[in-house]
């Protein structure tokens, strides 16, 4: 059916009509945004993230644990992996994850945004390789292809840069923005993360952009500790995360995307627990289609 197609999802046919809805009664990420905390414990967390330094050599830090289980989670709550474009539902293909980072921990250093695709069934070391690639560039000052098409609009008027927004914006609600240009802006992705606790800051509830198509967007804060209940049930102090979502509502419905962002914290929590422990939660009443 026309303007069903997409280079980067397949629209989802079998939705119940109060689903379907939902992309014409909010039009945007931004009116559609529901906010969620956790507070997640973090010492089993930083133990493994340690240990697997020790072992490899490999400097990692506890963002590629959670991207690791990040792409698990979407993988087993496929319903989490969709998105909203021309009030069509997709489901995306793949897993593609977008995070921020400061080049150098100063007030007016540039952030740089990576984008990988993660493939859920790789180990915590292929995950952590395949990474650090987009880190060691974006750090090294390499221009990502949205740097540089950004360099060649800014060379037009402003008039001019409003048009080419509007044109991608455009061809994109109807499906037609070439699938080179989706896999190369980090706008257009399963999920967004910005570590603020890397820079020593607690999470803000961050927004969602209109422009591309990315459904979640995570905010992680520094460690701090916190009261919560141990093993027993009796009050300890323990070192906790905060994480802050801001998801689009409009992709499934709440109770499916909160069981999701707590199999996260679970995972998380549980560094040597299996994805295959929870039993899988596909989407009630929906199928793919074209």
């Amino acid at each position: 059916m026309p303007f069903r197609w997409r280079p980067d999802g397949t629209y989802v046919s079998n939705l119940k009509n109060t689903r379907k809805i939902m992309p014409f009664l909010m039009h945007g990420r931004t009116e559609s945004s529901v906010y969620y905390e956790q507070h997640i414990e973090v010492e089993k967390a930083w133990k493994f993230v340690e240990s697997f330094h020790k072992q490899t050599g490999k400097k990692v830090s506890i963002l590629h644990f959670i991207i690791w289980r990040i792409a698990q989670v979407l993988e087993q709550r496929p319903g989490l992996n969709r998105f909203v474009a021309g009030r069509r539902i997709y489901q995306r293909d793949g897993i593609w994850v977008s995070f921020s980072m400061k080049k150098e921990m100063t007030d007016d250093a540039p952030l740089v945004v990576v984008k990988k695709k993660i493939d859920p069934s790789w180990t915590f070391e292929e995950t952590v390789d395949h990474i650090q690639g987009g880190i060691l560039k974006g750090r090294e000052g390499s221009k990502s292809v949205s740097d540089k098409e950004m360099d060649l609009v800014f060379l037009l008027p402003n008039f001019m840069v409003s048009f080419f927004t509007w044109l991608l914006q455009t061809l994109n609600h109807y499906g037609l923005l070439p699938g080179s240009m989706i896999r190369a802006d980090e706008l257009y992705g399963s999920v967004f993360i910005a570590n603020l606790g890397s820079i020593g800051l607690q999470p803000a509830y961050h927004h969602l952009y209109e422009y591309g198509d990315i459904p979640i967007f995570m905010a992680l804060g520094m460690n701090e500790p916190r009261m919560a209940l141990d093993d027993r049930g009796r009050p300890a102090v323990k070192d906790m995360m905060t994480i802050r979502y801001s998801f689009d509502e409009r992709i499934n419905d709440g109770f499916y995307s909160i069981k999701g962002l707590e199999l996260l914290k679970n995972l998380v929590e549980n560094p040597d627990m299996t994805i295959d422990e929870e039993p899988l939660m596909e989407p009630q009443d929906e199928a793919l289609g074209i």
